[in-house]
């Protein structure tokens, strides 16, 4: 079963931001995170523009907030019974459907005893589904929706906005967006996947919003780790904190089943410590979203993407010592081992991430890792063999492949043999006496 664990959390910016009571003595923030604000009884922090995510990601799409709006006396008693409405609908709903399955139940039966089946084959032909699906790309039907929802809904109070089916009916009798060119067709699929985008990526406006989005989403990954653990067998655990002091949402950790016992048993950590730490880490670090797609950040974690895999491929050659990874003498590799890659981004030299230095050749290589891409690969015999003929032939041309071994400092001197004693040690002649 999962095991969650909640580390308390720090009041957020936004509840700092109080008139002339706010205090030092009143604001509960550890003495471990640096960079506090003062907040003194003069005037507002002087940190107030630094109150969210967003602030701190200046330039960065918003996910605008939802505008709620204050009901008077009237809307209060329409919504009422229209909400009374739709539970007596849903009542009447749940009753035939409830019918219907009891019909359905006794049909299957039939089928299958007619069959000489199982009840639980017809029921997998009637009901299966897969549960993946594949994302829906950007189509001009919904980007003209978009468009006519924004005309037409702009200025209509909440619950009286046009439906779905309303707006395609709306779309569909105009006959400005039925003859449309292809300069605003691409337009208005623009605008749509630019939305869509500012949704996925964009960063919340306000503290409360930031948490309840990582409480909704940690919900549902919580949810698939446990299925998947049914169906699967896997292990997971799973380690989140708050990026910065004031956020709102606190530290947690999840594991499944007794995966916990192997921080305890194997590592003498418990899961509530690590999370303390990795809390005390990432509010220390204090770094936006520009600081971490840094370019030096996406070197290492690129450089760590190519170890992992390197390793995983390589340690069923049970060396005395475990193979590195050695870009410029990659080809030697490949003759001794067998391994060689697929996939390497187009227009990137094969070097060390390190000796990238742009941020577009280092994302797209970090994204080709993450997205499996990229991968190392074994060579199979005739491949392997076909190489190595290739090899010998640039050898006996007198190419060099690959770099040579840098030399000693002393190649081509007579050194001495010290003794224990750091004394020259005698020659066999003299020893002989």
């Amino acid at each position: 079963m999962p095991s969650p664990g909640i580390c308390p959390a720090v009041p957020s910016r936004e509840r700092i931001t109080n008139e002339d009571e706010v205090s030092t003595q009143n604001t509960p923030v550890p003495a471990t995170y640096p960079h506090r604000p003062s907040t003194g009884t003069r005037g507002p922090p002087q940190v107030l523009d630094n109150a969210s995510w967003r602030s701190w990601n200046p330039g960065k799409p918003v996910i605008s907030p939802r505008s709620s709006e204050k009901l008077d006396a009237a809307q209060r008693a329409a919504r009422k019974v229209a909400a009374e409405q739709r539970q007596a609908k849903q009542q009447a709903i749940s009753k035939a459907v409830a019918e219907l399955l009891e019909e359905q139940e006794t049909h299957i039966n039939e089928i299958a005893k007619a069959h000489s089946v199982l009840p639980e084959k017809v029921k997998l032909l009637i009901t299966g589904e897969t549960h993946y699906r594949n994302r829906r790309e950007e189509s001009l039907a919904n980007a003209l929706v978009r468009i006519k929802a924004r005309q037409v809904n702009a200025d209509r109070p909440s619950g009286q906005k046009f439906q779905l089916k309303e707006l395609q009916e709306m779309v569909a009798n105009d006959p400005d967006m039925q003859n449309l060119d292809e300069e605003m067709k691409q337009k208005y699929l623009g605008e749509l996947k630019e939305s869509r985008s500012r949704k996925a990526i964009g960063v919340r406006s306000t503290n409360t919003a930031a948490s309840r989005d990582v409480q909704a989403t940690l919900k549902k990954v919580y949810g698939e780790l446990q299925v998947l653990t049914y169906r699967t067998g896997i292990y997971a655990c799973l380690f989140v904190t708050r990026g910065h002091v004031y956020d709102t949402h606190a530290a947690s950790w999840f594991g499944m089943d007794n995966i916990m016992d192997f921080w305890e048993d194997r590592m003498d950590l418990s899961p509530d410590y690590i999370i303390k730490q990795l809390e005390l880490w990432a509010c220390n670090e204090e770094k936006n979203i520009e600081a971490r797609d840094s370019l030096e950040n996406m070197q290492k974690q690129a450089k760590n993407g190519l170890d992992s895999g390197f390793s995983s491929i390589t340690k069923h050659l049970r060396q005395e010592k475990a193979i590195c990874l050695r870009f410029a003498n990659f080809e030697q590799i490949k003759y001794k081992f067998r391994i060689d890659y697929e996939g390497w981004p187009d227009g990137i030299p094969f070097c060390s991430p390190y000796k990238i230095q742009t941020i577009d050749e280092i994302r797209c290589l970090q994204d080709a890792i993450r997205e499996n891409s990229f991968r190392w690969v074994k060579m199979t015999s005739s491949q392997h063999h076909e190489y190595r003929k290739q090899v010998d032939t640039r050898h006996e041309a007198g190419e060099t492949v690959g770099v040579p071994r840098q030399g000693r400092s002393d190649k081509g001197k007579k050194r001495k043999i010290l003794t224990s004693e750091n004394t020259p040690r005698a020659s066999k002649k003299a020893r002989r006496g």
